[in-house]
């Protein structure tokens, strides 16, 4: 019989797709940004796929048994500051997950058990930032640790074992881009395909190329995918006419390849999958809606065709590991295919006419997920053989004492020490558990599920509150004494009088927690007769600095993309759906890098520009009504490089304050329309600058990762310094509580928002909090009435709040507003706007991708008729200036008048009339209605006796004859 027509079991294998209501749907899986990944990994217990984020890197995962809608109960791991390129399982951990992102870095998640699934924030292990992004990740698949890393033109081989990865091998010498990276079989060689259209197979451990030949002839994604142990390497790319072509090489020779197979012209990337064990392989195409299946063999054609199934369009795809598989059902392998917001289980089944007993024929013996080398043996040079397991139905095949052995360093690496399923390990023996297995209580829950509690509901995670977490069991040890030498355990029924005992006072509840007025504040959207609709071309590539959005009571200013730095300004007044086309704007000659309002003139808008000019307009009553091309009032020029941002005097009339990329903060003159103060003490980007309440002072926060404090009118230099955020990607500074604090919002050295609190005279970390994992930067508005501090951040839909307070922990969270629709800024009104009728304590404007819409903040009240004086205190007039410009560099400060904001036909709650309190229907110290049990027992005796008769007439057995004793 020809090679060709050889009989296969498996040549009739097909998928069986499951029932609609089976799949895993209303997955957050929309845009699926393209990388050299498959965007969905399994091993034998979860499946962990990318998931769309706020510019983020979120994966979410979910274990083999989910099925149906998962929607917000999915849980999530909050990977990386970018978009998550390529993610695997280790094979002998089901549980360990590494990632690589576009954020430059690599991180390790030890998933908690499939019982107790809990999103997870903080990874096990984080390896050295890498200079360009990640593109792939792939553990060894003999080696326990071994993780090879892919970036630009690098390989790099890591020993993850223990806490923290170390570098072990580095091999340099691709020529672009490395497109994909695959082990053999037996850990030793591993073989990459590059963007330089080569195929290289590498010795890490040599640090040297054994063979290198000319691949696909299209710089366009590329794959290669060493077939188990075989000498046999599958390769998938585009031809030079970009069409999607397969090759099979021998390693041993890439001179040429054996056998080339034309697939379409389809542009999605194939991604090959092949499972050793049974020589099926599937070529799985981004884009496709097809799953193609074929058979290997070691000679002409190597590639047989054995099956096209059709399914929804693939956005990645997975192959689950051989003994997670369904073995009474005929089922030789699942290919897991991430589709848009679903994921489907493709089992192939291979078609009996009976399945009541095990067709052993069909199963192979597989890897037994049992490491042959560890990490230090790989690295001396030592070869192993894979060793394999028999599959069969009841045997315990699925390694789940392995979880953490890796990062725990608990597990033996020797395969003479297995553990068998119901056995108890080591460390249950010894009475100490791992802390990443404690789930008793909210207390001892590991550091990831503490996170998840928070990041579930929006809320925050303070460090000062993060605690390490033991529990160890300890033998009683006679020998061993007590701290103590009069402290005794005294018996149960023995009893210690007291003399001094006295019965201790009723606890008032909640009487050491702070009680925050704002703790419950509302956020909710007014009615959409007042948004402002159909906004086409909104501009996302302002620079971070800029807040994006600004608006006053009158009217508001939003930038559109485009040439020429265009800005359209749309009037309160005139709230409607805008038309598709011929709205006018402003242009400005130039990209416009922020703008803001005149707080003490509605109609005068400032707009800064890269080509380090400010352009200031004068809108005219009722609204632009033409398109202005550089036609602003006039223009201030001073700035070397593209300017920052703008910032205007709290009290001071014509007075603004920028900072540029020639590292100098300036204050100009509107008025003379001339530069009057620069200040060059920053060593780098200035993120955020803002004046103090009293305009006397102003800080800073640079990308020097500093905060500093001037008095300009004193000092060009700053009279203050301090530590600032880690994160280089941008922050926000704000005075608060009669500056005498200053809170920063930034980033850490990853991508996790934070929080500092300090004093504005020491300029040293108070407190710290963690918000969330985004690289977007949190834009702070402070209201110094409520002392609410309210922080969005561009493309999330949450507004988070917290109450600034001069008590630790200084930061008390309130209740985060959700929105429905992202939004790219936030613009927040003076205070006078406010409905204090409906106790509204906030107002502001938001921005989306196509709309302006109106936001209010309230605080829910019982008695909501009365003015809410405790919650509305006198107001500064910060709508009017205290001084000119003149009067504020020659030295003089006034503080701004203060009004009420108390109608007068309300009247305030501190004076309204006390209520009565209403009887309780069930008060304990009413002695009509609470009675003791004594106090029931006597009514209860006396109803019994008042109802018995007194009579003096004997009784009737009284009255009877009674029997002699003779005659018993």
């Amino acid at each position: 019989m020809a090679w060709r027509f050889k009989a296969s079991k498996y040549k009739n294998a097909s998928p069986k797709f499951p029932k609609k209501e089976e799949i895993i749907t209303e997955l957050p899986v929309t845009d699926v940004t393209q990388s050299c990944g498959n965007h969905i990994k399994a091993s034998c217990v979860y499946s962990a796929f990318n998931i769309d984020s706020a510019g983020g890197g979120n994966v979410g995962f979910l274990p083999h048994s989910a099925i149906g809608r998962q929607g917000a109960s999915l849980p999530v791991i909050y990977a990386h500051g970018d978009f998550v390129t390529d993610l695997d399982f280790s094979p002998f951990d089901d549980y360990l997950l590494a990632t690589g992102s576009q954020d430059n870095k690599v991180n390790l998640w030890l998933l908690p058990d499939e019982n107790n699934v809990c999103s997870l924030s903080d990874p096990v292990t984080t390896l050295p930032a890498f200079p360009r992004r990640v593109e792939n990740v792939l553990w060894n698949p003999q080696a326990d640790g071994i993780l090879a890393v892919t970036s630009n033109t690098t390989v790099k081989i890591f020993n993850v074992t223990g806490a923290a990865g170390r570098e072990v091998f580095d091999f340099s010498n691709h020529g672009d881009q490395i497109q994909s990276v695959s082990w053999k079989g037996d850990g030793s060689l591993l073989v990459t395909s590059c963007k330089d259209k080569k195929i290289r197979v590498i010795d890490p451990r040599a640090n040297s190329v054994v063979q290198e030949g000319s691949g696909h002839q299209n710089v366009k994604d590329s794959r290669v995918l060493w077939l188990g142990e075989k000498e046999f390497i599958l390769s998938t790319g585009f031809s030079q006419a970009r069409t999607r072509e397969v090759r099979i090489w021998d390693p041993r020779n890439l001179a040429s390849y054996l056998t080339n197979m034309d697939i379409d012209s389809s542009t999605g990337t194939i991604m090959p999958f092949f499972d050793p064990d049974t020589n099926m392989t599937f070529l799985i195409g981004k884009g496709d809606t097809t799953l193609n299946f074929l058979e290997f063999t070691e000679k002409e054609p190597y590639l047989t065709s054995a099956g096209v199934d059709r399914t929804e369009q693939i956005k990645g795809a997975a192959l689950v590991p051989k003994r997670a598989v369904a073995l009474m059902d005929g089922e030789v392998n699942r290919l897991l295919v991430l589709s848009q917001r679903t994921i489907t289980h493709a089992p192939y089944i291979v078609p009996r006419k009976s399945y009541r007993d095990f067709h052993s024929d069909l199963y192979p013996d597989t890897q037994d997920g049992i490491p042959g080398l560890s990490a230090d043996q790989w690295i001396a040079g030592h070869s192993a053989q894979v060793t394999r397991i028999t599959l069969q139905p009841g045997k315990q095949l699925i390694r789940r004492e392995r979880r953490g052995s890796l990062i725990h360093g608990s597990q033996p690496d020797s395969r003479s020490q297995k553990v068998v399923s119901g056995q108890k390990t080591d460390k249950e023996k010894n009475g100490k558990v791992p802390a990443a297995q404690i789930t008793s209580s909210s207390d001892s829950l590991p550091k990831q599920e503490k996170v998840n509690q928070g990041k579930d509901s929006h809320s925050v995670t303070s460090s000062s509150v993060k605690e390490e977490v033991k529990l160890t069991t300890q033998k009683p040890n006679q020998n061993s004494q007590s701290p103590d030498k009069n402290s005794q355990i005294p018996d149960k029924n023995s009893q210690i009088p007291d003399k001094n005992l006295q019965t201790p006072k009723p606890v008032k509840p909640f009487a050491g927690i702070r009680q925050s007025k704002f703790r419950h504040i509302q956020g909710s959207l007014l009615h959409p007769s007042s948004f402002i609709t159909n906004i086409r071309n909104v501009c996302k590539t302002i620079p971070g600095e800029s807040n994006v959005f600004a608006a006053n009571t009158s009217r508001c200013a939003v930038p559109i993309d485009g040439p020429g730095g265009c800005i359209q300004v749309f009037e309160f007044d005139q709230a409607c759906r805008l038309q598709d086309t011929g709205v006018p704007v402003l242009q400005n000659g130039s990209k416009v890098t922020d703008f803001a309002w005149d707080p003490f003139d509605n109609s005068r808008l400032l707009v800064a520009l890269d080509n380090a000019k400010i352009n200031v307009w004068r809108i005219p009553k009722g609204g632009i009504t033409e398109e202005l091309v550089d036609e602003p009032e006039f223009s201030l020029r001073g700035h070397t490089e593209k300017i920052y941002f703008i910032r205007f005097h709290p009290l001071a009339s014509d007075l603004i304050a920028t900072a540029s990329y020639d590292m100098t903060v300036r204050l100009w003159d509107l008025k003379q329309q001339k530069e009057v103060m620069r200040l060059e003490d920053h060593e780098d980007q200035v993120f955020c600058l803002s004046w103090s309440s009293d305009g006397k002072f102003f800080a800073t926060v640079s990308k020097d990762g500093k905060v500093r404090v001037f008095e300009p009118r004193k000092s060009s230099s700053a009279i203050r310094s301090g530590p600032g955020p880690e994160g280089s990607r941008g922050a926000r500074i704000e005075w608060a509580l009669q500056d005498r604090f200053l809170v920063v919002s930034g980033f850490d050295k990853s991508s996790l928002q934070q929080l500092l609190v300090y004093r504005s005279d020491e300029l040293r970390v108070l407190h710290r909090v963690d918000v969330h994992v985004s690289p977007a930067i949190l834009v702070s508005h402070y209201d110094p009435d409520t002392s609410v501090l309210f922080l969005s951040s561009r493309g999330d839909r949450i507004i988070y709040t917290f109450e600034v307070a001069e008590e630790e922990p200084y930061l008390f969270e309130c209740a985060p507003f959700k929105l429905e629709s992202v939004h790219q800024g936030v613009s927040y009104l003076p205070k006078h706007v406010c409905d204090v009728r409906k106790v509204e304590v906030a107002r502001a404007w938001r921005l989306t991708s196509n709309s302006v819409e109106a936001l209010s903040f309230t605080v829910p009240r019982v008695k909501p008729e009365f003015f809410q004086d405790d919650l509305f205190p006198d107001t500064s007039v910060t709508w009017e200036p205290t001084l000119t410009v003149e009067q504020w560099l020659a030295g003089n400060d006034k503080l701004p008048r203060k009004i009420s904001l108390k109608p007068a036909d309300m009247t305030a709650l501190s004076v309204a009339p006390v209520e009565a309190p209403k009887v309780k229907k069930f008060e304990s110290y009413s002695a009509d209605t609470f009675k003791t049990d004594e106090q029931r027992k006597e009514e209860l005796l006396s109803a019994v006796v008042g109802k018995l008769e007194i009579s003096s007439e004997p009784l009737p057995q009284d009255l009877t004859e009674g029997v002699e004793a003779d005659e018993w």
